[in-house]
């Protein structure tokens, strides 16, 4: 995984060619829609896990705007690199960046308004510790949203196979994952949109009291 996602951030402009294949051409609309879905205000507070070379963040930043914090996560220096370049270039100063295991998730803030992950927990190894360390670091009534992919269904699963190899070696991707179970059964609740064909899926997750 670390050599994986090293190689990407050394080369950022080849991870938004594959993005666009990933995403189907949709990349702008599901990423953005993801990040709606947390429902953040001017001003909030947003931890990003596993935000990699930042490809969220401009919907980020204008979801709180210059008045709101924004704390991108990631495993891979090379991918915060690449963020912190698109940082500088716009201007974007309310953005921290942290390096760390997300498992772990070690940062001093806490009381996030939401907290986001796009195409990130199925290639967190304890990618379960993540869901949990996420819910830990929410305030309450704070959303969890997930963004990620499914294998194909009906006909088109006959591309399974291959789409398997290709994702899992560059991309550590693991499908077997049952993600808004998890979520569900640590938050006690999930809402489950499915999108392009099913392939990807924006769960939604609010912390209540228990």
């Amino acid at each position: 995984m670390k050599k994986i996602y090293s190689f990407w951030g050394r080369f950022p402009s080849l991870y938004s060619v594959q993005d666009i294949i990933t995403f189907l051409g949709r990349a702008k609309t599901i990423r953005s829609r993801a990040v709606r879905k947390i429902g953040l205000r001017k001003g909030d507070k947003v931890l990003e896990v596993a935000c990699g070379s930042g490809r969220n963040f401009p919907h980020l930043v204008k979801a709180v705007s210059k008045d709101g914090f924004i704390l991108g996560f990631d495993y891979s220096q090379e991918m915060l690199n690449a963020a912190k370049q698109l940082s500088k270039q716009n201007n974007w100063n309310n953005i921290k960046l942290v390096q760390g295991d997300a498992a772990q998730l070690k940062i001093t803030e806490n009381n996030f308004n939401g907290v986001l992950s796009i195409l990130g927990i199925s290639a967190i190894p304890g990618w379960e510790k993540a869901l949990h360390r996420s819910y830990s670091v929410l305030r309450q009534r704070g959303k969890l949203v997930v963004c990620d992919a499914r294998l194909f269904t009906g006909f088109l699963n006959l591309l399974n196979p291959l789409v398997k190899v290709i994702y899992s070696k560059f991309a550590a991707w693991d499908p077997s994952k049952n993600i808004p179970e998890k979520m569900k059964e640590i938050f006690g609740n999930v809402e489950v949109e499915n999108l392009n064909l099913g392939t990807f899926f924006i769960a939604v997750s609010v912390k209540k009291r228990k």
